[in-house]
C-alpha cells in the first residue's frame, strides 16, 4: 500500500487514476473475484466497470468510484483516498496539520 501524501505532485488525472485502477482491479481479480462480480458488488453497469479498469473511459464521478473503490475492490480508505486524490477529488481522510 502507498502512503498518500496531498501534497505529492505524482498525482495527475486521468493516467494516474486508471493505473491506480487497473493495479488494485489486478489484485483482486487474482484472488479469484471476476470483473463481473466487481461490477455487481459496487452496483455499477458490469460495461462501465470494464471501461474503467480498461483506461477506456478515465472520468468516473466521484460516487462511482467509491462504489467501485469500497464495495467492488474491497479497498482500505487509504487506498480509497489514493484513488479520489489521482480523480481530483477530496479525499475521505484530509491530512492532519503538522
Amino acid at each position: 500500500m502507498r502512503t498518500l501524501d496531498p501534497r505529492s505532485s505524482r498525482h495527475t488525472a486521468g493516467e494516474s487514476l486508471s493505473a491506480l485502477l487497473r493495479e488494485y482491479a489486478d489484485r483482486v481479480l487474482r484472488n479469484g473475484k471476476t470483473q463481473a462480480q466487481v461490477a455487481r458488488d459496487a452496483w455499477l453497469d458490469e460495461s462501465y466497470v470494464s471501461r474503467l479498469l480498461s483506461g477506456e473511459r478515465d472520468n468516473p464521478s466521484r460516487d462511482a468510484l467509491l462504489l467501485l473503490a469500497s464495495w467492488g475492490l474491497g479497498l482500505a480508505v487509504e487506498e480509497t483516498d489514493e484513488l479520489l486524490v489521482a480523480a481530483d477529488y477530496k479525499p475521505l481522510i484530509l491530512p492532519s496539520s503538522r
